[in-house]
């Protein structure tokens, strides 16, 4: 049987031997008598013949029937609701429509805002008519997440129409302003040759989070960034029966690095509980917080400081927390693809010997006029910055590969320049320290946004393709194991291993300066290993807070 809080309208399900009883509504802490009610008297309409559609909320990640969505009320005398808080118009379950159909709060007034029935935050409708992917951007403080994250989706707005024929745009502007802000900043400014610089990201307040009353406690929820990924009438696949599978909510959230850090996580501060939901993670990993990195790193600099983080340590905590929030067990490995997104490149490459900006990722088909993702160039640079992490930071790698199945290593810079000192002071910084900014007019990114094209290419949303050396050698000396490949290059005395998204790979061996095949399996198909798998059958059914 389903049931409703006669006070405000939560929905319950229980089994029918509850009838009679008294309970305590765990929302609002009304007390009241289940009584047998009718789909009508309980709050529903009638759904005979209508399916459930099961989604996920942005806000605090519970399931629930998109049937059972609240309105958000419009009468300004129906403020105060006992989840959202006292300034929020009220939520409720509507039994009135008007004759367009929409439905019609106490007042009188039509609704056409609609809102989670767990934690009353609202919701774009897009939401519920489409599927959504989550992805997580996880980093140490002073990484750099937010100006990845700002680069990120400007690169994304302008290439994907062009070379792959998708739009991003805004599901609802007043969930993606503070990124619109970040972009008008960077790369709509009107005075272009004065730096600037972004605010941090703070730990809670109203630009970054939202709170909700639930079980009498206040609870801080991150705020999501909403983005609708559809294909344009030139997208190839667009006139297929993929179309819908093409269409994507992209759900993406900036939290601070301090949410990330061991005992940060608490009942009333949920940031990083969309780990449990995403479909993939951005591990933002920054070489000027390892003292290690650091002797490679251009030391002239503004950026090079001498204190140094535990990323490592951040590391650890963000698996222990998906495990905990999906139900996973040590033992099992997280379903979806990590990119571990090395950031402020500009200052590492000219001791590494990746010359990442003449590395063009794309391939231009001129036979079909089609663009897709180079899978070769971005695998062969992935090895070998796992290559350089090996000697520098051996166990992140060993971390990083031994939690998911799908790593790579991937070299990011949001400006392709070094910020300069600033004149005028940041708020929030103290007056001891430097304040830095870059220069808009300066800002070159490169493989700023290869993060995401690669998370969208894993979960079969974009085109890859392979680029093949005529000179790659076959690898000779070499076993499989259940998840690796292990392997000698010819005259190289040296134990390599690699996991399974690099078999049948080409990658370069710099000490014979020649590209190698690398071996797979004759059943291995790369185009079934490059797809990721769903995290749905991973998650814990009673997560959270469960009505």
């Amino acid at each position: 049987m389903r049931f409703s809080c006669p006070q405000c309208g939560t929905v319950y399900e229980a089994d029918n031997d509850w009838i009679g009883r008294k309970v305590a509504c765990e929302v609002c802490t009304h007390k009241f008598y289940i009584e047998e009610q009718t789909p009508e008297e309980a709050g529903f309409p009638k759904t005979d013949n209508q399916p459930s559609v099961w989604i996920t909320c942005p806000h605090c990640w519970q399931k629930f029937d998109v049937k059972d969505v609240k309105y958000i009320s419009r009468h300004l005398d129906l403020i105060g609701d006992p989840v959202a808080g006292g300034d929020a118009q009220q939520r409720f379950i509507p039994t009135h429509y008007s004759a367009r159909g929409m439905a019609i709060d106490a007042m009188g007034m039509e609704c056409f805002e609609i809102a989670c029935p767990h934690c009353h935050l609202k919701i774009p409708e897009q939401v519920t008519c489409r599927p959504s992917s989550i992805f997580s951007v996880v980093g140490a403080p002073a990484s750099g997440k937010s100006y990845l994250l700002t680069t990120m989706l400007w690169q994304l707005r302008k290439m994907l129409p062009n070379k792959f024929g998708y739009t991003l745009s805004d599901v609802d502007s007043s969930f993606n302003s503070n990124l619109n802000h970040y972009e008008e900043l960077l790369f709509m400014n009107k005075h272009p040759d004065v730096p600037v610089s972004l605010p941090k990201t703070e730990l809670q307040g109203s630009g970054y989070t939202n709170q909700i009353m639930m079980k009498n406690l206040a609870v801080d929820l991150p705020k999501p960034f909403i983005f609708s990924l559809s294909p344009t009438s030139g997208n190839a696949r667009a006139q297929t029966a993929e179309n819908r599978e093409l269409e994507r909510n992209i759900i993406l959230y900036d939290n601070a690095g301090e949410h990330f850090q061991p005992g940060h996580e608490s009942v009333n501060n949920l940031a990083t509980s969309h780990l449990a939901c995403s479909d993939g993670i951005i591990f933002v990993f920054d070489p000027l917080l390892d003292m290690r990195m650091m002797k490679y790193c251009d030391s002239s600099d503004p950026q090079f400081k001498s204190d140094a983080a535990n990323q490592l340590s951040l590391f650890f905590e963000m698996t222990s927390r998906v495990r905990l929030f999906s139900g996973l067990t040590p033992q099992d490995r997280y379903g979806q693809p990590l990119i571990i997104a090395i950031a402020k490149f500009d200052v590492l490459k000219e001791k590494f010997d990746i010359d990442i900006e003449q590395n063009d990722y794309i391939i231009y088909d001129s036979g079909k006029m089609e663009y897709s993702l180079d899978i070769g160039v971005i695998t062969d640079v992935s090895y070998r910055l796992r290559e350089k992490m090996l000697d520098i930071a051996p166990e992140f790698v060993s971390a990083a590969e031994g939690f998911s199945d799908t790593v790579y290593f991937v070299p990011v810079s949001s400006f392709g320049c070094s910020p300069e000192v600033m004149d005028n002071q940041i708020p929030g910084v103290s007056s001891g320290k430097q304040a830095l900014g870059i220069v808009p007019s300066r800002i070159r990114p490169f493989w700023a946004e290869v993060p995401m094209l690669m998370q969208l290419y894993l979960h079969g949303l974009l085109r890859g393709s392979e680029t093949c050396s005529r000179d790659a050698l076959p690898i000779e000396q070499y076993k499989f194991t259940e998840e690796s490949v292990i392997f000698s290059f010819p005259g190289v005395h040296k134990r390599c291993e690699l996991p399974r998204n690099y078999w049948g790979m080409q990658v370069f061996c710099k000490e014979n300066k020649q590209y190698y095949q690398i071996p797979a399996p004759g059943d291995f198909h790369k185009d079934n290993f490059f797809k990721a798998s769903s995290l749905e059958e991973q998650l814990d059914s009673d997560f959270w807070f469960d009505n």
